[in-house]
């Protein structure tokens, strides 16, 4: 047999092996499909027993991600404070891991876990554009719009994910920004994957239902399940639990992907 007749057929074989490959990733994916479409209409089936309703298109088909541990990172910090501050920084190691900062506009300290608190005369034009431009540098959401006078809030953000206990708030006064206090994430961590299987949205849609039968919870509709991150501290370690939140018409609940522990989140304020 010939070179040109030999390479022809491996060519053959190789495509026919490709072929193969793609049918089988093709049915294991229908039959993918047809689990997840069994699983939904038998949640949807059981809500509608407990007298709630849920939509098919509210089970999120996304895998959860692995947990993060964070380490303190003090070079952030005295980032966030020069910003919040000026640049003309005095810092000071006041012992039991809080760190004190004065600039021109103000103090401030940072305590182990990342909480902080600034105060001062920290913006006195452009307050919404200072707090914004602070949002994005140090990873949290927009704030709400603010109008007036008043005390605003934006969640933490981390890799993409809203961190549902952690935020930063904002005090107007007068039009002054006066203080700016919360929770400062680490930029980066080590993740840490799960040793069994995370809870998928069906299986935290379960978790939920067994706590409203046992607390009494009062909710009528499931509009959405999302991923986000549960910040997590123990004297000074820090890390982020995947979590799945469950938006009710009265409530928003947080169910851990790990242990299926589920936390109330407030009620609800016209926010989806």
């Amino acid at each position: 047999m010939d070179r040109f007749r030999l390479k022809n057929i491996m060519i053959f074989i190789l495509l026919l092996l490709n072929g193969f490959l793609l049918f089988s990733l093709a049915q294991r994916r229908e039959a993918q499909r047809d689990a997840f479409r069994r699983t939904a209409e038998q949640l949807v089936s059981l809500f509608e027993e407990d007298g709630m309703a849920l939509d098919v298109d509210a089970i999120s088909r996304d895998d959860p991600p692995p947990g993060v541990a964070l380490a303190r990172d003090t070079a952030l910090e005295e980032r966030a404070a020069s910003f919040l501050l000026g640049e003309a920084l005095a810092a000071s190691d006041q012992g039991g891991g809080i760190y004190h900062y004065a600039g021109p506009a103000g103090e401030a300290l940072f305590r182990t876990g990342g909480v902080f608190e600034a105060s001062g005369t920290l913006a006195g034009e452009d307050v919404e554009d200072f707090c914004r431009d602070f949002c994005r540098t140090f990873s949290y959401d927009a704030p709400e719009r603010m109008e007036g006078d008043g005390v605003f809030t934006a969640p933490a953000v981390f890799n993409r994910l809203p961190v549902f206990n952690c935020s930063v708030s904002f005090t107007v006064e007068g039009g002054v920004l006066t203080a700016v206090a919360g929770t400062l994430l680490p930029e980066g961590g080590t993740a840490s994957p799960p040793e069994e299987e995370p809870l998928s949205a069906a299986g935290a849609l379960v978790a939920f239902q067994r706590m409203r039968r046992e607390s009494g919870v009062v909710a009528s509709t499931v509009a959405d399940t999302r991923l986000c991150y549960e910040l997590q501290t123990a004297g000074a370690a820090m890390s982020l639990a995947p979590v799945w939140r469950i938006v009710t018409d009265t409530e928003d609940y947080f169910v851990n992907c790990r242990t299926g522990a589920v936390t109330a989140g407030g009620a609800r304020t016209g926010e989806a």
